[in-house]
């Protein structure tokens, strides 16, 4: 095990799921985890009659097969709903939910009952936040989740319960709004459903990313993450779209696109750190992906094979990092379950990248996800068919993979990498010095994860982890620590941070933060961005969690999870950003934190302040007339004395503390938390917007390019091309815009997801406008 290497645990069988329509399908192809379908309605058509014949033979399979069960529980019949249904997906779904609560816990006491040490996962409700699934209020739900939860563990106290299962980017505030509401309380698992076709695999990246983000928020970043669903239903395939009408089966996604996507997707949730990952579905027409030769069942596809292989290379793998390169490169370096190392390489759609392989990598085992063998060879082109490479000696250090000059990649510390503590050895890659690392074996650790002990001798005792690539200048980070540090019986202090020596000196102020006590397990994290002005990247950058008490104070602090991140945007988004606004007007109003940026969409307003403006101070607009506010020093309470006067996201002054303090979450009317402590104590005393400061984004980066000009959209779809010899910037906003397409060739078209914005045209690059009113459309030579 190399120790300069973050690594993660080594991935279960069952983190590869799968969902079967019909149990006359069903067939083993390596997946450890089996996702059930079988609605309350097919169980209790009538009040008190049960009919459990359907899953009586799934959890017989599983049990054949060793595989955990999820259970899916919902949709009433219609006597529970006062006779009535309401969804447009069929009869198998009732978005209503029932009006007897018994009737609920007597459905879920008949499942828990019979199945009893043969189901172990229960999902309270399939995506409550579509309409045709769930119609009821978030009480409701939080209700639901609760009474489940009560009596499924008074059956068994080994069920774990799993949140209802939030979808698409839809989703991300509904589900933070349901832990806020208590559902927090009654689960043991976070569930989502990744979707985000048309979009490629790589997206769930980004959206994964928002659900943890506000699963954090929300006080439930302890909780492992668990994608319970995930499928294309429409896709594009050398640059045409298909699949527009969902419920045209005869669509199937073509055997090369369709096994690069079901391997990407297992990859991208491993990145992204799910802990499983389910396919919708084996045998389901309405998904473009067929695991079964749908007109042959139950014949496995080719497809279905390239599942089986995936399972195959991956379970036993430890992951040691991920990395993106601009040009549409994405590495994973890992180590086999048999102990040698190795990669997985592939590109972005219709991409290709040639990479130089030193001599002692070239003679590698290498297979495509199709099952092809590659000969040992020191130049090797990746495409977006996944290739896996594992080294045959594996006596020396894991070489580099040697892009050529266009693939140059950035380390992004895999991806969120999720790291697990080891059983065996812990924890790996890190140097320990005098603290004492044990396991903690406390009834409240975190289910299904180790979790370690430091106990330090002496004052500035710390872990440290050297990182094997320097941080991007221009990139965000966030990193993040779950952890519990007892109050009593007197609080313990440490620090978590990033520094580039021995003496602990901070790579940037910002990416630095203290780990207050907190007598149970949470998740603290911070956003950093590591700009072009700060200090070069340094060889000697660490991870390091430090004890600052001093002796006689120190105590013991537990962990089960550590992250580094890099959550840049890429595509056309400025990765510094943390929002980017397109406006036609000067701001007047509104927050505004540090690195947001405006760009200006009026060309004479361009003219004059450039292409926009960057946030250097953060900031509200706006006067606050008559409020005032209570703080005392080392609280982040702030307590005013008119209510609903402050807004979340607000940053503020009270009194002659010269600090700006961001009001993070309102408590009650009156009641507010702040996002740092206070740093001096003030009684009844005024409470005053802070203002941003914004200082001009560079202008024209050329004197002898043109101006910025505004451009006419013809009739649409409105094609425009960059006719000129450098770059520009295409700036729509504005009008009434349904789709944004870039192409290279003027044939292939891809969609760049946005339906306003910022598109970067390269010389003889294509932009094609479909709009129902015409926006305005800003054309920025660069």
């Amino acid at each position: 095990m190399k120790n300069n290497i973050l690594v993660t645990s080594p991935i279960d069988r069952s983190f590869f799921g799968i969902q079967i329509q019909d149990v006359r399908n069903m067939r083993p192809l390596g997946f450890g985890t089996m996702r059930v379908g079988t609605t309350w309605r097919q169980i209790e058509r009538e009040k008190g009659k049960f009919t459990f014949g359907e899953i009586d033979q799934y959890v017989a399979f599983a049990q054949q097969q060793n595989l955990d069960v999820i259970m899916q529980l919902g949709q009433p019949p219609n006597w529970a709903t006062g006779g009535i249904s309401s969804s447009p997906y069929g009869n198998l779904f009732n978005s209503i939910p029932p009006y007897n609560i018994q009737d609920w816990r007597n459905y879920v006491t008949a499942l828990g009952q019979r199945y009893k040490g043969k189901i172990r996962y229960y999902e309270v409700w399939n995506e409550p936040n579509l309409s045709g699934f769930y119609s009821g209020s978030l009480a409701k739900l939080v209700e639901l989740t609760m009474e489940a939860n009560k009596v499924l563990k008074a059956i068994d106290p080994q069920i774990q319960i799993i949140s209802p299962t939030y979808t698409t980017e839809n989703g991300v505030a509904g589900m933070g709004d349901f832990l806020r509401a208590g559902g927090k309380n009654w689960i043991d698992i976070v569930g989502i459903h990744l979707y985000g076709y048309p979009k490629p695999p790589e997206d769930m990246l980004t959206l994964a990313n928002q659900y943890r983000q506000i699963v954090t928020q929300a006080g439930a970043g302890h909780l492992p993450v668990w994608n319970t669903e995930s499928s294309w239903n429409s896709y594009y395939y050398k640059g045409v779209l298909y699949g527009s009408d969902e419920n045209d089966y005869s669509i199937q996604m073509p055997d090369d696109l369709a096994i690069s996507y079901i391997h990407r997707m297992f990859l991208c949730n491993w990145i992204a750190g799910m802990e499983r990952a389910v396919f919708y579905g084996m045998d389901q027409p309405w998904s473009r992906i067929r695991l079964l030769d749908l007109k042959n069942l139950p014949n496995v596809a080719v497809t279905g094979q390239a599942y089986q292989r995936i399972v195959d290379w991956l379970t036993g793998a430890s992951m040691h990092q991920y990395s993106f390169s601009s040009k549409g490169l994405h590495t994973i370096s890992l180590l086999y379950a048999d102990g040698r190392s190795g990669y997985v390489l592939w590109t972005d759609d219709d991409r290709t990248a040639t990479i130089q392989l030193s001599p002692e990598l070239a003679l590698s085992q290498m297979q495509t996800a199709d099952g092809k063998q590659v000969p040992a060879t020191e130049t090797v082109t990746i495409t977006s068919m996944p290739l896996y490479l594992k080294k045959y000696d594996d006596h020396l250090t894991l070489p580099e993979i040697v892009p050529n000059s266009e693939t140059q990649t950035e380390l992004l510390y895999n991806g969120d990498f999720s790291m697990r503590m080891s059983d065996n050895s812990f924890p790996l890659g890190w140097s320990t010095g005098n603290l004492s690392v044990s396991k903690y074996a406390g009834a409240d650790a975190p289910p299904n994860q180790t979790t370690i002990t430091l106990t330090p001798a002496a004052q500035y005792d710390q872990m440290v982890q050297r990182l094997r690539k320097p941080l991007a200048k221009g990139s965000l980070y966030k990193m993040s620590i779950t952890y519990k540090l007892p109050s009593s019986p007197i609080t313990g202090k440490w620090t978590m941070g990033l520094d580039v020596s021995a003496m602990g000196t901070p790579l940037i102020a910002n990416a630095f933060m203290p780990l207050p006590a907190q007598d149970a397990f949470q998740t603290r994290e911070i956003t950093f961005y590591y700009g072009y002005e700060d200090p070069d990247p340094s060889p000697d950058l660490r991870i390091s969690i430090v004890n600052m008490a001093p002796t006689g104070q120190k105590q013991p602090l537990y962990i089960t999870r550590i992250s580094l991140t890099k959550i840049s945007e890429s595509g056309n988004i400025d990765p510094h950003t943390y929002n980017l606004i397109y406006s036609p007007v000067k701001p007047m109003s509104g927050s505004f934190s540090v690195h947001d940026q405006i760009h200006f969409t009026d060309a004479n307003l361009i003219a004059t302040e450039g292409m926009g403006w960057v946030c250097v101070s953060s900031g509200t607009y706006g006067t606050l007339s008559g409020v005032s506010g209570t703080l005392t020093s080392g609280s982040h309470i702030l307590v005013v004395s008119r209510a609903n006067s402050l807004r979340v996201g607000d940053y503020v002054k009270v009194g002659n503390d010269t600090n700006v303090y961001l009001v993070s979450y309102q408590q009650n009317g009156t009641r507010y938390e702040l996002g740092s402590v206070a740093r001096s104590s003030q009684q009844n005393q005024s409470v005053s917007y802070v203002p941003p400061v914004f200082i001009p984004l560079a202008k024209t980066a050329q004197a002898a390019l043109p101006a910025p000009a505004t451009q006419t959209a013809g009739r649409s779809p409105y094609v425009y091309q960059n006719t000129q010899s450098y770059p520009v910037d295409i700036m729509v906003a504005k009008g009434n815009v349904s789709l944004l397409e870039w192409s290279r060739n003027g044939t292939t078209w891809y969609n760049t997801g946005l339906t306003r914005g910022m598109v970067t045209l390269s010389a003889g690059d294509r932009i094609r406008i479909t709009y129902s009113s015409a926006p305005q459309i800003t054309v920025v030579p660069r």
